[in-house]
């Protein structure tokens, strides 16, 4: 699946390349055994840009959110509880 993100994510509609820019951050972050995979991928497509309107959101870069994970040693931890 990065290859496929790697390849379609810049033709992608808005919310498919926002939700595959999620997919490389989260498997870069959760899953170890793929970690070099993903940070290569999240290299290789850079900055995704995603039309959100006139809100102030912004669409976070993967490969700067998976560095910052692997500095503060929290690859493969989850979190142990969700806040609705």
């Amino acid at each position: 699946m990065l290859e496929k993100v790697e390849q379609t994510i810049h033709n992608a509609k808005n919310g498919v390349r926002y939700s595959m820019n999620n997919f490389v951050i989260a498997t870069g972050t959760y899953y170890p055994p793929l970690l070099q995979k993903a940070e290569a991928v999240a290299k290789k497509i850079g900055t995704v840009y995603v039309d959100m309107g006139d809100t102030a959101c912004k669409v976070p870069v993967a490969s700067s959110y998976i560095e910052k994970a692997v500095q503060m040693d929290r690859v493969g931890k989850k979190r142990k509880r969700a806040i609705c």
